[in-house]
């Protein structure tokens, strides 16, 4: 007889081979899933019929320096801090307690630092580390990359602070007007973390990154009048305008009158001429204010992202504003539909508001994305927010083509599209989702999480770069 040594033996082995089997089977069923998701893009991705063909691009460009976060600290001789959100960084300390309070929730950050000689000296430590790398940087330039390269045909033109580092980056087919060039880059620096990265006693809950810089050209956006003034002799049929986020630290005084400058220059450009406005992290709340009244209503189409659309929302009361403060990880999708909603409805084109050009907001997130538009105004959205959703994946992972099993699905299965609505549940057949609510049209579509992330910096710039492109603007619907 079988002694119960042996039997448990035995048990154990059946067991282990039976949880093998099973999780082969899930892992097959889940690759079955999102392979279906990638046919399913493939198969509804149309270019618009009227394509945008001269692309005029600025202003924040500058030479991204990218290093693991904790790996700098680390060599700055810092452990985690208290998780405490800084406006702007004065100190080390300042730095690593931002960092760290970004690094639990997970989300992307930009701060700028107030001290040079500081600055400097974090800089020479992240050039001695054993891995980093240098790339192009800012969202400007960025974008202009990601236009140029997946569309080569299109024209497009960089204005910005252009050093003889970036410029040496930058594919040779931008045309970069000579007034754009400066003598020395302006360094920014990433500092990246991935996906339950452990750093000492904290663990990240998702791959993301933090940024910060000190700069002169791209803090004050010393370039902005060249950006308008070289629009006339390029003569654009799409307007990219980004940096703005980059005033954080500014005086009230100097950043009132910036905006007024850059709503002032927006307005001169045609109303047939789309502008696309890109924002990026800040905590400046006087900033955000001023950006939602004086210049959302000058721009067409806006790109951002859960920091941003957040923020948003509590600087100016909009819906689920608390939860900005409270929020960890990714956001619920009917929190995220509320909110542009919201913001289409208070600061877009209206019969209310007819003076307002934002007919388009396009929120892009680690999981998901959501455009919303003025019908009439805009189309072919479902095949845009499936090609920035599809983007996302691809540039995440480095690679031509998503395959699984580089890629999984981390949307929940269950879901409400706004607040109010029926749960819906998510078909890998049907992936990207439309409807309508209060007169506007939106459509969301799932990204592809890369699992092993390559380089997290510039999704959202290639994410919106690629919605756009896959746009169609319509002048019609004001007639």
């Amino acid at each position: 007889m079988l002694s119960k040594t042996v039997l448990l033996g035995i048990f154990a082995i059946v067991l282990a081979y039976l949880y093998s089997h099973w999780r082969q089977l899930t892992l097959q069923s889940q690759d079955e899933v999102e392979q279906s998701i990638i046919d399913s893009w493939n198969a509804s991705i149309f270019e618009p019929k009227s394509k945008f063909n001269r692309i005029s691009v600025g202003i924040n460009c500058n030479l991204d320096l990218i290093v693991s976060g904790t790996g700098l600290l680390s060599a700055l001789d810092k452990r985690p801090g208290d998780p405490l959100d800084s406006v702007s960084l004065d100190n080390l300390d300042d730095l690593t307690n931002t960092f760290t309070h970004y690094f639990l929730k997970g989300a992307a950050a930009e701060r700028t630092f107030t001290d040079q000689k500081i600055y400097k000296h974090i800089i020479d430590t992240a050039e001695k580390l054993p891995v980093k790398h240098h790339y192009v940087g800012g969202n400007a330039a960025l974008i202009a990359v990601k236009v140029a390269t997946l569309f080569p045909e299109r024209k497009v033109q960089l204005v910005g602070p252009i050093g003889p580092g970036l410029l040496e980056l930058l594919p040779s087919s931008i045309h970069i007007p000579e007034n754009s060039r400066i003598s020395d880059d302006e360094v920014h620096l990433i500092m990246e973390y991935g996906l339950d990265e452990k750093w000492h006693q904290v663990t990240s809950p998702v791959a993301n990154r933090f940024i910060t810089s000190f700069d002169e050209s791209n803090g004050k956006l010393t370039m902005l009048g060249k950006f308008f003034s070289d629009l006339d002799e390029f003569n654009p049929d799409l307007v990219v305008i980004s940096g703005l986020h980059l005033l954080d630290t500014q005086t009230t005084g100097f950043i009132t009158s910036k905006l007024t400058e850059i709503s002032e220059g927006l307005r001169n450009i045609p109303i047939t001429i789309p502008v696309h406005l890109e924002l990026a992290s800040m905590a400046n709340s006087d900033l955000m204010k001023q950006i939602l009244k004086k210049v959302l209503p000058e721009v067409t189409s806006l790109g951002l992202n859960e920091q941003e659309l957040s923020f948003s929302s509590y600087v100016a009361g909009g819906p689920h504003s608390g939860d900005f403060l409270t929020r960890t990880g990714q956001p619920e999708i009917h929190k995220i539909s509320d909110m542009v909603l919201w913001i289409l409805q208070e600061y877009g084109y209206s019969s209310k508001n007819p003076n307002s050009r934002l007919t388009r907001v396009h929120f892009h997130s680690l999981t998901y994305h959501i455009v919303g538009v003025v019908p009439g105004a805009w189309h072919n959205t479902e095949s845009a927010v499936a090609a920035g959703t599809r983007m996302a994946g691809r540039q995440a992972c480095d690679a031509q083509q998503l395959s699984p099993p580089d890629i999984e699905l981390r949307i929940p299965q269950t879901f409400k599209l706004f607040s109010g609505d029926v749960d819906h549940h998510f078909d890998e057949k049907k992936p990207v989702l439309s409807w309508q609510r209060s007169g506007y049209h939106f459509s969301f579509s799932p990204v592809l999480v890369c699992i092993s992330p390559l380089k997290t910096v510039g999704l959202g710039d290639a994410i919106s770069a690629t919605g756009l492109m896959f746009s169609e603007f319509d002048i019609s619907y004001r007639t």
